[in-house]
C-alpha cells in the first residue's frame, strides 16, 4: 500500500479518540446509495454507505463531527473534511469505506467543511480559512498523486463554506458566508457589522476566483453557505446575522449567467419559525425544483425553479441535509434528530415524503451525497 493511504486499522491506531471496531453498526453487503456523515448510535462520529433499505453498507469512525461528502469523478473516492475549525480530512472508497488517504492541512489553515473535485477528477478542492490573513481560500489537492497538496486558490471573499462544480463548463462555484472567524476564538464571528457576503466562480484553469454577486447593502448580514448547481444556474442557502424577529428571504437562484438574484420567499408562517436559518440546498436532476432544509425551523421547503412559486414543506425536526434524487422533483433528506432518511417527491401538485429510519444513527449530520 501506498504510504499516503491509510488503511482502516492504521487509521483506528492513529486515533485514539475514536470508538472501537466493534462499536461501529454491522454492516450489510448491499451495495450504498447514500453517504454522509452521522453521530453513530453506538457512540463516536463516522463516515457511513447506507443501502436503499437503509441499512449501513459501511461505517467509518472520524474523530470529530465531519461536515461535507464528495465523489470523485469516474472514481470511487469519497472526500470528507471537518465543519469548521476542525482539521481533518480524509478521502475513503465509496463502496467499502475504507480509508485510502489523508489531507495533510498547513498549520495556518482550518476546513470550512466542504470539498469539489475538478470535471476530469484529478485534483480536488477543499474550503479553507487563512485565518492569520483573514481571507478564504480554496486548497487544491492532487488526487491523481495520492492527494497531495499542490497549492491554493484565492476565494475572493471571507468564510468559503461550500463549493460545488458545475456540471455545463467544470467552473466551481462558492458561497462565502462573509464571516471573519480566528481559531483563537473558536466559533465567535469577529465582523458581523461590517460583513460581506459574496458568490465567487473559478473557471477552469484560473489561479483565483472571480468574484459573481454581492448582495445589496441592506442584505449584507445575509451568509452566504451553501450552493446547489445546475448547470448555468445556481441555487444559493443563506443564513441571517441581523435581528431574529426580521423577515428575510434565505434562498437565492440566480439567473443563467449568475450575474443576478431571484430571492424565494416562504409563507409567513413558515418565515417566522424559521429563526431566519437555512442549512443544505439542492436543485432537482431536471433543474426544476428547488429543495433546501431549515434544521431550525423543523422543515424542508421547495420552490418551483422557473417562477419561484412556493410548492411545500416537510415537517423533519433538525432537517438539514438534502441532495437531488434521480428524477424530476425526487430528493434525499435526513434529519439530525433520530436516524432518519426521507424520499421526497415535489411538483404542482404538492410535496410528498416517505421516511426509513436507520436504526444504527443517533443524528445524520448536515449533508449527504446521494
Amino acid at each position: 500500500m501506498d504510504g499516503r493511504q491509510l488503511s482502516r486499522r492504521a487509521l483506528v491506531a492513529s486515533l485514539a479518540a475514536l470508538p472501537s471496531l466493534a462499536a461501529l453498526p454491522a454492516v450489510s453487503a448491499a451495495r450504498p446509495v447514500v453517504v454522509t456523515t452521522a453521530r453513530l448510535a453506538a457512540g463516536g462520529f463516522g463516515i457511513v454507505g447506507l443501502d436503499a433499505e437503509g441499512g449501513v453498507a459501511f461505517a467509518e469512525p472520524l474523530p470529530d463531527r465531519g461536515h461535507g461528502v464528495v465523489r470523485r469523478p469516474a472514481g470511487d473516492d469519497v472526500a470528507v473534511v471537518a465543519r469548521r475549525p476542525g482539521r481533518f480530512g480524509y478521502v475513503v472508497g465509496a463502496k467499502s469505506g475504507v480509508v485510502r488517504a489523508q489531507l495533510d492541512l498547513p498549520d495556518t489553515r482550518h476546513f470550512y467543511g466542504h470539498a469539489a473535485y475538478s470535471a476530469d477528477g484529478r485534483l480536488l478542492y477543499t474550503t479553507e480559512n487563512a485565518f492569520d490573513e483573514g481571507r478564504g481560500v480554496l486548497g487544491v489537492w492532487d488526487a491523481a498523486a495520492g492527494y497531495d497538496r499542490l497549492g491554493e486558490v484565492d476565494s475572493a471573499g471571507i468564510g468559503p463554506h461550500e463549493v460545488r462544480r458545475a456540471e455545463s463548463d467544470g467552473s466551481l462555484w462558492v458561497a462565502n458566508g462573509g464571516i471573519l472567524t480566528h481559531p483563537d476564538s473558536g466559533r465567535i464571528k469577529l465582523n458581523l457589522p461590517s460583513m460581506e457576503p459574496t458568490l465567487a466562480r473559478v473557471s477552469p484553469g484560473d489561479a483565483e476566483a472571480e468574484r459573481v454577486m454581492v448582495l445589496p447593502a441592506t442584505l449584507h448580514k445575509l451568509s452566504m453557505r451553501h450552493v446547489a448547481v445546475h448547470r448555468e444556474r445556481v441555487a444559493v442557502a443563506m443564513q441571517y446575522e441581523g435581528p431574529e424577529g426580521d423577515i428575510v428571504p434565505l434562498i437565492g437562484l440566480t439567473d443563467r449567467d449568475g450575474t443576478s438574484c431571484r430571492l424565494l420567499d416562504l409563507p409567513e408562517s413558515l418565515a417566522m419559525r424559521s429563526r431566519q436559518y437555512t442549512g443544505d440546498v439542492a436543485i432537482d436532476p431536471a433543474g426544476a425544483v428547488v429543495g433546501a432544509g431549515l434544521p431550525r425551523g423543523g422543515f424542508f421547503a421547495f420552490w418551483a425553479a422557473e417562477d419561484g412559486r412556493f410548492l411545500g414543506s416537510v415537517e423533519a425536526p433538525d432537517g438539514c441535509a438534502i441532495a437531488r434524487g434521480p428524477a424530476v422533483g425526487r430528493f434525499v433528506i435526513s434529519t439530525g434528530t433520530g436516524g432518519r432518511i426521507g424520499r421526497v417527491t415535489a411538483g404542482p401538485q404538492g410535496v410528498e415524503v416517505v421516511w426509513t429510519s436507520v436504526p444504527a444513527i443517533a443524528a445524520f449530520d448536515n449533508h449527504l451525497m446521494a
